[in-house]
């Protein structure tokens, strides 16, 4: 009977003991999951941190989201560390814990990713010059070093600055002192390299288009031994300090159509005038044909056609409008038109009106509506051959695709392509406005998501043929119907006057 008891006494302590092992098991396993849970809970809190402080720097959302968004995510740390004193929502925490931190990490990266974009693309005074050291292609010179006992030839009348900076530099880092000779415009120049009279040349890759158009070999028979940028400040806007969410302005959105840097100085084949009020939410578009024949800020009074102002400096196509306008223009946005097709790609395709059918670039536009991807969008906005208003036609068709673009990029379905359309306009767009007024924009645009009524007009001329100030000979321009100008002109004053005016 003794026996029996303490057989049963025995059983009774390794049970106990057995049990106890068992809760001790459970509370470290217990303790082990909400310590777990309380490292994912402080990883989402760092996480949450890093993504709010990146908003605030970024400053694009307007206070009342943020402060809602402040909430909601301060809400579910809270609620991520909580969850582990609780045994039936532990699990749930954890989850949460992670699909949030996941989450907080995409939105770091692209915050991060649109800050870097638009600090690239933004507060650019400064203007670049690609000058090529050129030598005839039967030329043993295999490098500028091969060159320093030539005759260099020079532009007197137009990039004698530049030519010198560049000879400057060379005469320094060869320890040498070039032989120079100056001639009277790039046609003098080409036919001195020809002739002999000089055995190499300095030229602005900006006019190689408009030395072909004189001398169409030009590229066959010459080669380049060198190349130097030269950079250029460009006057600060006029108005960055203004508040452009409350005030009117316009920016000069100017296409051109090269390789390389967005920023290199090229013709500009794509001139329109964007007049954008914010109070009345319109935008007037107002495109000017690239050979209206207008005098430059450096050309004396002298006329040239709009397309060669750019060779110049995006500043001189500006001070040209200006003054073909009276009005001051207060920012710049430079796109390589090529481009386009990327942009709008990303965007999924835009919608643009044709006033005509036609076929243009293997591709078929209706009268009306038509939807593009990138490559169609481009042969439309390009096409002036089919139409009997030529270029100033294609202007038209220029602006009905900016306007697709900007309805679609204000759409809510720029969310879905954000990365795309991000990648699309880093080194293919840049603008002089500052940081502070593009994260301004954008602000408002999210807080008041309001619809945009985009106007556009353009100016006509007769055309042409009229000795230009670049190319100091006689070349195709159109000149100016000053009728359709002052109503271009009354159409700007009206928008910036808070008038609304209509589509005609």
């Amino acid at each position: 009977m003794s026996n029996m008891r303490g057989k049963n006494k025995n059983r009774q302590e390794y049970q106990n003991s057995k049990n106890a092992g068992q809760a001790s098991i459970a509370r470290a396993k217990v303790k082990r999951s909400r310590k777990v849970g309380i490292i994912l809970a402080n990883i989402q809190l760092i996480i949450t941190f890093v993504f709010l402080g990146l908003l605030i720097m970024l400053n694009v959302l307007p206070f009342k989201y943020l402060i809602a968004l402040v909430v909601v995510l301060l809400f579910f740390v809270g609620y991520a560390f909580l969850s582990q004193l609780t045994r039936h929502y532990r699990k749930l925490g954890k989850v949460l814990s992670v699909i949030i931190s996941i989450v907080l990490v995409f939105g770091c990266n692209y915050l991060v990713q649109t800050r870097s974009m638009i600090s690239d693309i933004s507060g650019k005074n400064t203007k670049k010059d690609e000058m090529s050291i050129v030598v005839l292609k039967e030329d043993p010179a295999d490098s500028i070093n091969d060159t320093i006992d030539y005759m260099y030839g020079i532009n007197e009348i137009i990039d004698r600055e530049k030519s010198n900076e560049v000879i400057d530099s060379i005469n320094k880092e060869l320890d040498t002192k070039l032989k120079i000779q100056v001639y009277q415009g790039y046609d003098a120049l080409v036919d001195a390299l020809y002739s002999g009279d000089s055995q190499v040349i300095i030229i602005n890759e900006a006019y190689r288009e408009i030395i072909h158009e004189t001398y169409p070999d030009f590229d066959e028979r010459t080669r380049t031994v060198g190349n130097y940028d030269v950079e250029t400040e460009i006057e600060p806007p006029k108005n960055d300090k203004v508040d452009l969410t409350e005030e009117p302005f316009h920016v000069f959105i100017s296409g051109i159509d090269t390789a390389g840097s967005i920023s290199k100085t090229s013709r500009s084949d794509v001139n329109i005038i964007a007049t954008i009020n914010p109070n009345t939410h319109q935008v007037l578009l107002t495109t000017t044909p690239r050979d209206y024949y207008i005098p430059f800020p450096n050309s004396n009074g002298q006329r040239d056609k709009l397309t060669h102002a750019g060779i110049y400096g995006v500043d001189i196509s500006i001070g040209a409008l200006e003054a073909l306008y009276g009005i001051d223009i207060d920012y710049y946005v430079r796109v390589n038109f090529t481009t386009l097709i990327d942009l709008v790609d990303a965007l999924g395709g835009i919608s643009a009106y044709s006033e005509y059918t036609f076929n243009a670039g293997g591709y078929s536009f209706k009268k009306g509506y038509n939807d593009m991807d990138g490559k169609k969008a481009l042969a439309f906005s390009r096409e002036r051959k089919s139409f009997g208003a030529g270029d100033m036609q294609r202007g038209r068709n220029q602006m009905e695709v900016i306007k697709g673009i900007i309805n679609k990029a204000i759409s809510p379905s720029i969310i879905v392509n954000y990365t795309s359309v991000m990648n699309s306009i880093a080194g293919s767009f840049e603008t002089n406005m500052s940081n502070d007024n593009i994260t301004r924009l954008i602000k408002m645009q999210i807080d008041e998501m309001a619809s945009w009524d985009i106007i556009s007009n353009n100016v006509i001329g007769t055309p042409s043929s009229q000795v230009t100030f670049t190319q100091k000979r006689k070349a195709s321009v159109v000149l100016p119907n000053e009728e359709s100008v002052s109503e271009a002109k009354e159409k700007i004053n009206a928008v910036i006057n808070g008038m609304q005016i209509t589509q005609e």
